[in-house]
């Protein structure tokens, strides 16, 4: 990494560096040290870089956004484990299992892992900072789909087997990679799930830069989006399929008007789906029956995820605002054997169920605001520089969210994302091209009356010429 940060502008650097080890480093592999969180594949690689940043990075690195909000949702965020250590310090028993209440170093453990969860999108919030940056992180992360694709259709044709033969081990058990009579890739990831939805938003990223290229060079685009998309369908995931299907029309075909509210709603869908949920307004049998339409196992397979969602959500209520805390105290056991019986499928009932609504709160507040705040502005008619870019980032954004409702796919891209799209301003300068002074401006130029001192007569200038009068008489 320290060589990527010195060969590379730092944005470009900074995107290799945590998109690189989220690729190729393996899974369920850490260094435990006392105290400190565990250091992994997600968090090492954002620790390091963040002390490359404010050693060899020449800018002042902002640990809090401009924001006020902002501030107040990372605050939340890391002060939430404290309130949630607070209400969790007696022992939770089901059956003959007892798992015991939560101790001051849970809490301080648990700080230090938000702060570092935080490190990619204070650093997105600070490097990647104008239009430039921005088309970078689409190219390297279209570029890293290319690359990765090569892998992954090997693993297509002989099964997951690349994690085994470089690291020795399978990160996931092997048959849940079996779908529709063929195999999905894993490659160094978690699951087959995450490698797909990867492929997506490679697909999108590649779609992005579509939109903004001229007619001689759409061709390639063009092509290297089919290339993606045909990856992706190998894949075999139906959600990040669907995604797929449905964001590149929208950032390809669509304005400014349309993409602008696929961005709200989608944010709103994320911020009241437990809300949602918990009042029985997801069409949940819909939904089972529309997957059995594809295939009954894909069927089976929502019915059991929403049937654990709520059993997940009744246990959840019972401390709605500080959560259950760490340590499995979310989850849900036998009451008589205290075997678990359920299964954490989605991110947002992770969160809700650990740090409760507090924490929801701030994580999602946190991840949402980029895009509120972009709907606002389209509200403003405020213009960008490249506003394909801006939107296309945006629409990566609000899919990745999309996907924490099935999946818990969260990873460091998803908060440098949000930290980038919150640092675009429409007044920013590398947003908006200044106007360059030229001389039919000084002929068209207002004319100005000044005023002369008693006994003198008034005098006209033009404005440039009237920054000439002021110096020469002082």
């Amino acid at each position: 990494m320290a060589v990527l940060f010195k060969r590379l502008p730092a944005d470009r650097a900074l995107v290799w560096s945590l998109l690189g080890a989220l690729l190729f480093l393996p899974e369920e592999t850490y260094f435990d040290f006392p105290v400190v969180p565990t250091m992994n594949k997600e968090t090492l690689p954002s620790v390091v870089a963040m002390l490359l940043c404010l050693f060899m990075v020449p800018q002042k690195i902002r640990f809090f956004p401009q924001s006020r909000l902002a501030t107040m949702l990372i605050l939340g965020f890391l002060i939430s484990p404290l309130l949630t250590y607070l209400n969790n310090t007696e022992a939770v028993f089901w059956g003959p299992m007892g798992i015991p209440g939560l101790s001051w170093k849970d809490g301080l453990a648990n700080v230090l892992r938000h702060a570092m969860t935080l490190i990619p999108f204070v650093l997105g919030y600070n490097l990647i900072n104008n239009a430039e940056a921005r088309k970078n992180f689409l190219t390297i992360y279209m570029i890293a789909g290319l690359i990765y694709s090569v892998p992954m259709l090997l693993e297509v044709r002989l099964s997951p087997q690349i994690n085994l033969w470089v690291y020795g081990f399978l990160p996931e058990l092997f048959g849940q990679q079996i779908r529709f009579d063929g195999f999905r890739p894993v490659v160094f990831m978690r699951h087959g799930l995450n490698v797909a939805f990867f492929a997506a938003i490679a697909v999108l990223a590649a779609a992005t830069l579509l939109r903004g290229q001229t007619a001689g060079g759409r061709a390639r685009y063009l092509f290297i989006l089919f290339y993606l998309f045909v990856v992706l369908v190998f894949c075999k995931s139906v959600g990040s399929i669907l995604f797929a299907v449905v964001f590149v029309p929208i950032i390809v075909l669509a304005g400014v008007r349309l993409k602008g509210w696929a961005i709200m709603v989608s944010a709103l869908l994320v911020l009241t789906y437990p809300v949602l949920r918990a009042a029985d307004l997801i069409p949940t049998k819909e939904l089972v029956s529309y997957a059995a339409m594809i295939q009954e196992d894909r069927s089976l397979s929502l019915d059991f995820r929403f049937f654990n969602e709520a059993m997940l959500l009744e246990h959840a209520s019972k401390k709605p605002i500080t959560g259950w805390g760490t340590w499995d105290r979310n989850r849900v056991f036998d009451s008589e054997t205290g075997d678990d019986i359920s299964v954490t499928d989605g991110f947002w009932v992770i969160v809700i169920g650990v740090m409760g609504w507090v924490g929801y709160i701030s994580v999602f507040g946190l991840l949402t605001l980029p895009l509120l705040r972009l709907w606002r502005w389209r509200k403003r008619k405020a213009e960008f520089k490249e506003p394909h870019i801006v939107y296309g980032i945006a629409l990566m954004l609000a899919v990745s969210l999309l996907e924490l409702i099935p999946n818990a796919t969260i990873t460091p891209m998803t908060w440098l994302i949000a930290g980038m799209l919150l640092r675009c301003r429409p007044q920013d300068a590398s947003d908006i091209a200044k106007p360059e002074h030229t001389a039919e401006d000084e002929s068209t130029a207002p004319r100005l009356h000044v005023r002369q001192r008693r006994g003198q007569k008034a005098a006209a200038y033009d404005a440039p010429a009237l920054q000439t009068h002021q110096r020469a008489t002082r």
